[in-house]
Order: C-alpha cells, then sequence, then structure tokens
C-alpha cells in the first residue's frame, strides 16, 4: 500500500489500481457503481450535471478559441497590432515566446470581437457569458479593446480566459482580467500551469511569481516551472491544485518593492495560515517519513525588482534567489526578529508574543518541535517553558472555538457609536454605488477592491457587478433591494464620460478616505501603547505614501477636467 499514491500493487500476481479498482474486482462492481459506493461511504453527495450546463460549458470554450484565433490574428494583420508586436519585441520578449504563451492583441473597435463571434455562430448572450462581451443599456461593446491579449489557460490547455495589457497611458486600468464565469475562477486558476506542469512534477518543485508577464520571462529564461497567481501571493485553491499535484516545494517569490516591508510580513502570515489550514484539514501529522502537505517557502527579491525584470537582465541571480529560498514560518519570525528588540527583557517578550501564536496554529507537531528551538536560540528561554506556553496557547484556542460552535456563535460585542468620519466614508460609499448600478459597466475598470467597501451588501453588488452580473432577477432578494435603494437615490443620468470621470474620482476620494480613516487607528494604538512601535511606524509610513499618491491623483484629474470643461 502507497498512501501517498493513495495506491496498491501486489508483487506477487501484478495486481494494483486504486481504491475505485480494488472494489470493482473485490465486488465485481461496474466503474459507476465503486464511484456511489465509495461516495456514500465518505458521506459525499454526488453530483450529476444536467446536457445542457455541459453543452453551455462547450459553447464557451469555443467561444474562448474562437476569440483567441481573432486576438492573434489582430497581433499580426493589423497596424495597432504590429505596434503591440514591438511592444514586446521592446520588452525582450522572443517571437518564439509569443508562440508557446498564443499572445495577440485586441483592436481597439468597440464591438469588432463582438461581430466576429456573430459570424461564428454565437448568440449574444453567450459572448456575454463568457466575459468577452459587457452588456450596457446602450448596447453590447467589447471588454478588452487596444489592448495586448494574454490567454490564459487551465490545466488542460483550454483558454478559459484572457488578461489585457493597455496599450495607452490614458485607458483606466493597465491590467484587466476576464471576470468570473463558470469557466473561469482567478482564486482557483494557476497561469502558466498548462506548460509548466511536467517541469512542477519533475522537480517537484513549483515557482510561483505575481503577474503573467513574470511567468512568461522566466519561462523565456528557462525557469519552466513557473506560474503566476494573477495579482495574489498564493490563494487556498491555487495550494489545494499544486497540493494535489504532490510535489515537495513552492516557492513565492516577492516582488521587491514588498520585501523587508510590513507587507512582506503580512503576506508572509497570509501564506502561513494557508499552509497550517490545509493541513489541519487533511488531518495530516508528521513522522519523519510522511509527507506533511505542500512545502511553502518565500524569496524576497532585491528592491525595485520583480521576476520579469531579473529573469531577463540577470537570471542567475534569480535562480540564485530561488535557490536560498526559506521556509514561510521562517521567513515571517525573520521578519519579526528583525523589528524586535532581542536585548532588553521586553523586547523578547513581545518577540515572543507574536512568535509563539504561530507555532500554536501549527498542526504538524515536528515542525512545532522544530521552530521551538529557534525560538528558544533567539530568546534564551527555554524550549520546556517555551513548549508549556504553546501548548496553554493552542489549548484556549481550542476551548474557545469549541465553545463558540456550542453557543452557535460568537458573543456579541457591544455596538460602537458611529465615528463622523466612518459616517462620512459610508455616504461617498453609497453615492458611488448608486453611479455604478447606474452604469455598470464601469464596474470591470474600477480601480477598486469590495473588501474596500464597508457596507457588504455593497461589496456582493461590487463583486457581482464586476464579474458582468447586471442588476435583474439573478441577485438575491437581499441585493436586489439594495439595489432598489440605490437606484431611487441614483441622480439625473449623465452621459457616460461623465460618469466614468464621476467614478473613478468617488473611488479615488473613498480610497483616500479609508486611508485616512486607517492612520488615525494607528495612530490611537501609537499613543496608547497597544501594539509593536516599528511595525506600527511601517504602517504609518505606507498609509502616507498611499494617501500622497492618492491626493496627487484627485488633484492631476481635476486639473484635467477642469481645462476639458473650459474647452468646451
Amino acid at each position: 500500500m502507497d498512501p501517498e499514491r493513495r495506491t496498491y500493487k501486489c508483487f506477487g500476481c501484478g495486481a494494483g489500481g486504486d481504491c475505485f479498482t480494488w472494489l470493482e474486482k473485490q465486488d465485481g462492481l461496474e466503474p459507476v457503481e465503486a464511484l456511489r459506493v465509495l461516495a456514500e461511504r465518505a458521506g459525499v453527495e454526488l453530483t450529476q450535471r444536467a446536457p445542457q450546463e455541459r453543452e453551455h460549458e462547450k459553447k464557451l470554450l469555443a467561444a474562448h478559441e474562437a476569440a483567441h484565433f481573432y486576438f492573434r490574428q489582430a497581433l499580426r494583420g493589423t497596424e495597432a497590432g504590429k505596434a503591440a508586436a514591438g511592444y514586446l519585441a521592446g520588452r525582450g520578449i522572443k517571437l518564439e515566446t509569443v508562440e508557446k504563451f498564443g499572445l495577440g492583441y485586441a483592436p481597439s473597435f468597440p464591438d469588432g470581437l463582438l461581430g466576429y463571434l456573430r459570424k461564428k455562430g454565437y448568440t449574444d448572450a453567450e459572448a456575454v457569458a463568457s466575459g468577452l462581451v459587457i452588456d450596457h443599456e446602450r448596447g453590447l461593446f467589447d471588454r478588452f479593446r487596444d489592448r495586448l491579449m494574454i490567454p490564459i489557460r487551465d490545466g488542460k490547455g483550454r483558454v478559459i480566459a484572457f488578461a489585457g495589457r493597455a496599450m495607452r497611458a490614458a485607458q483606466p486600468a493597465k491590467y484587466m482580467n476576464s471576470p468570473s464565469t463558470p469557466l473561469f475562477d482567478k482564486s482557483a486558476t494557476l497561469f502558466a500551469l498548462d506548460v509548466a506542469k511536467a517541469q512542477v512534477r519533475r522537480k517537484s518543485e513549483a515557482v510561483i511569481v505575481e503577474g503573467q508577464f513574470d511567468a512568461i520571462s522566466c519561462h523565456q529564461a528557462g525557469l519552466d516551472n513557473a506560474v503566476a497567481s494573477m495579482g495574489t501571493a498564493l490563494t487556498a485553491g491555487q495550494y489545494r491544485i499544486l497540493d494535489d499535484l504532490k510535489i515537495d516545494k513552492a516557492i513565492v517569490a516577492f516582488d521587491g518593492d514588498a520585501a523587508g516591508t510590513a507587507s512582506a510580513e503580512k503576506r508572509g502570515r497570509e501564506l502561513a495560515a494557508i499552509v497550517q489550514r490545509h493541513v489541519s484539514r487533511a488531518g495530516r501529522r508528521g513522522s519523519v517519513a510522511t509527507r506533511t502537505g505542500l512545502g511553502v517557502y518565500v524569496a524576497a527579491l532585491p528592491e525595485g525588482m520583480d521576476p520579469d525584470q531579473l529573469a531577463r537582465s540577470d537570471v542567475a541571480r534569480l535562480r540564485e534567489l530561488l535557490a536560498g529560498a526559506e521556509p514561510v514560518l521562517a521567513f515571517v519570525i525573520e521578519q519579526i526578529r528583525k523589528r524586535s528588540d532581542l536585548v532588553s527583557p521586553d523586547g523578547r517578550r513581545h518577540f515572543l508574543a507574536e512568535t509563539m501564536p504561530l507555532l500554536a496554529d501549527e498542526p504538524d507537531p515536528l515542525t512545532r518541535e522544530l521552530y521551538m528551538g529557534t525560538l528558544s536560540r533567539l530568546t534564551g528561554v527555554p524550549e520546556a517553558s517555551l513548549r508549556e506556553q504553546v501548548a496553554a496557547g493552542a489549548s484556549a484556542a481550542r476551548a474557545s472555538a469549541t465553545d463558540r460552535g456550542a453557543a452557535g456563535t460568537a458573543p456579541a460585542a457591544p455596538e460602537p457609536r458611529p465615528e463622523p468620519a466612518r459616517e462620512r466614508n459610508r455616504a461617498t460609499e453609497r453615492y458611488l454605488m448608486a453611479q455604478l448600478i447606474q452604469f455598470p459597466e464601469e464596474a470591470a475598470r474600477l480601480d477598486l477592491d469590495p473588501d474596500e467597501l464597508v457596507d457588504p451588501d455593497h461589496r456582493a453588488i461590487l463583486a457581482m457587478l464586476r464579474a458582468g452580473e447586471r442588476p435583474g432577477p439573478r441577485y438575491p432578494a437581499r441585493l436586489a433591494a439594495v439595489v432598489a435603494a440605490l437606484g431611487a437615490s441614483t441622480p439625473e443620468p449623465v452621459d457616460e464620460d461623465h460618469a466614468a470621470r464621476a467614478i473613478e474620482m468617488l473611488a479615488l476620494r473613498l480610497r483616500a478616505e479609508n486611508v485616512r480613516r486607517r492612520m488615525g487607528e494607528v495612530q490611537a494604538e501609537l499613543l496608547r501603547g497597544s501594539g509593536e512601535v516599528g511595525a506600527l511606524m511601517d504602517e504609518l509610513t505606507i498609509l502616507r505614501d498611499q494617501l500622497a499618491w492618492l491626493m496627487r491623483t484627485q488633484e492631476r484629474d481635476t486639473v484635467l477636467r477642469t481645462a476639458e470643461n473650459e474647452d468646451e
């Protein structure tokens, strides 16, 4: 028996297989019957997809293939496409790499792709459902216009989405991805996995970068086990994809703008939590010879550098940095150590207060023991004392979780009085959402994450709008009521150009108010002395820089808008 591969092999008769083939041979079952029996034993409910659903998926896949052909032809056969090809050459992307990744170009026509899909026999509803076309009250238009196009494929190599890189500085978003569709979920997709999978398995290692061009440049430089998480360090869904490949190691490359800052530590903590949750849910516990899950490592790149730049300018240095990657838990502990005072007793106590919960959350006892020695060495506290504290913390956490589960919910905190700044924030947010209800197509172009909104209903609505889901019967009753209330408060309609500018300005104002509010919270923590001073000061510096950039952007847009109004 091989528990890791979940297979069996008889070296006497040569028979082998998995749990399904075992049941088929022992009980004389057909494959479908074996599946049903095992699902029943495991308490898993089997669902069968309707033929219409499967047919719809085939249509969407075919529409993406047709769009890919359209974009490829536009790159080769139009003047604007040749300019995009020149941009690629300027970035050092070779022709064979362009062909390998199937890069293309989306012309600036408002409905060029739509017309092509119609000629190929696709309905408007199918074009909209694919995410390639946006349904606007004034008509249908292409989602991607005047953009360098990067096809996003699933693990089988099928085109399921696109990423578009703006070719003009004035375009609303530098990079734009397809919305969530029945084919595409960004949080459960790894760009370039289709071309990297064989080498990932052979090397038992994956290199994870952020952007598509990071991955493309890595492959061109010979790092053929690189995949891109498309804007995030690594999600739980992406971790599961790699863990299912039964590889040993995933190296996450942090861009130089995050390395050595509070941002790097925050992302490291998030990665550590993903790994710990997955190992805990899988019920894996350590013995020296047992695989406890995919090991995640962190490589911090030099300041101001990203994998794309290093792969093109100094691939040997990039390989060296990846080879020196450290386990994510060690990385987080080291980030905390760098900003800690390990000379004074209070400093060591604060350091342990931050690091010991990380070990308490670690489900693998061997890993806990290994890092217990690290903390003991850094602080001089005996391992036995640390072990008692970690065990007490883990027990308290479990007891707290059990109490909450028994009660059905956590104790409700007293309702705080609304702050004036937060109320202003809510007013800006409501006005922004009212505009987006009137012009839903602007949601896809908006540089605003749903998590930046305070109201959970607004967050849900913005997520649906960005996925191309216009207000209608598919909205849950609660959200439909919120949409109706927002629609009733919508100001007089304005033309699309003015609406786009107004929405962009509202988003900037909302982000600035969020930053100001957080700055106030950080300053209050500093005054109370309730947090780690170094980390709080780092965060405050970052927030000040963000606010300065937002204010400059607002001022620039206001000046441009005033000048345009005068010209009119």
